[in-house]
């Protein structure tokens, strides 16, 4: 790292630092408060500093042996001058340091920039991620099922199965309970889960969103329709390497607002 660059551990006081980051991201998200950012994303939180102005920030998540890199922004003023490598030359380190080995994120298909950089910090594109919103009403025009589905809440000793039959990250259900605000949902099938959903309804949104089969998004959606704000027509899912629920919900009504590529791999020694 460049020495006029400088790391500065997040604190409540930076959450207009954080904001203006944030909006760099160029998302539909509402800006997360600032009492949810000190409570859910302050400690994962770093920013880059140089001569005392902030040109860059990351957010990530831990989950044993690896971590999600959420976020990497870089000041437009500051872009082309290294600071994305510093950032992630700074999240390798702190991820080395805790033990962690593997990372993964998600970046713009679009962003061919950042790309290349998560190439060359030892990333590989693994699969395409689409976030889509369908209206309330349009549930309806989802595929149906007769399958002998039960909804659940989700209980702590029911994370490995769910984690591990939807392929979710491990220790991911417990960071998603941790999270002030976000309702845990489960379908059951013959005592296995076939279909998990974390939702958010201040957004509202879902993130992740897993199904096993297509027809299963439907019933999952109308377990959560009483959680729904009444205010808001819509919902947004994440549709992780799943091709096939994301046209049945496009077939339904959802529109695509965003696609990214899920990129992962070893977190390498030196960057």
């Amino acid at each position: 790292m460049s020495s006029a660059l400088r790391v500065v551990a997040a604190a409540r006081e930076h959450h207009a630092e954080f904001a203006r980051f944030f909006a760099g991201l160029e998302l539909d998200d509402p800006v997360p408060e600032v009492d949810r950012w000190v409570a859910d994303m302050v400690s994962g939180t770093i920013f880059l500093a140089d001569r005392g102005h902030f040109v860059g920030y990351a957010f990530r998540e831990d989950f044993g042996d690896l971590v999600y890199v959420r976020h990497v922004v870089v000041a437009a003023e500051a872009r082309g001058r290294g600071v994305g490598r510093a950032v992630m030359r700074e999240l390798a380190r702190l991820s080395r340091d805790r033990g962690a080995t593997r990372w993964e994120l998600n970046v713009k298909r679009e962003n061919i920039p950042a790309i290349r950089l998560y190439e060359q910090c030892g990333m590989r594109a693994e699969y395409a991620t689409r976030v889509v919103r369908i209206d309330w009403p349009n549930v309806v025009r989802l595929p149906g099922s007769a399958r002998p589905l039960v909804a659940r809440i989700v209980r702590p000793e029911d994370d490995l199965a769910i984690e591990q039959g939807l392929r979710l990250a491990p220790g991911k259900l417990a960071r998603l309970r941790s999270l002030e605000g976000v309702e845990l949902a489960q379908l059951v099938e013959h005592g296995r889960p076939v279909a998990f959903a974390s939702f958010d309804a201040r957004f509202p949104g879902c993130f992740p969103f897993r199904v096993a089969a297509p027809e299963l998004a439907r019933p999952m959606l109308e377990h959560l329709a009483p959680l729904r704000r009444p205010d808001v027509e819509w919902i947004q899912l994440v549709i992780e390497d799943d091709t096939a629920t994301e046209a049945a919900l496009v077939a339904a009504g959802a529109r695509t607002t965003l696609e990214i590529v899920h990129m992962s791999g070893a977190i390498p020694s030196e960057i």
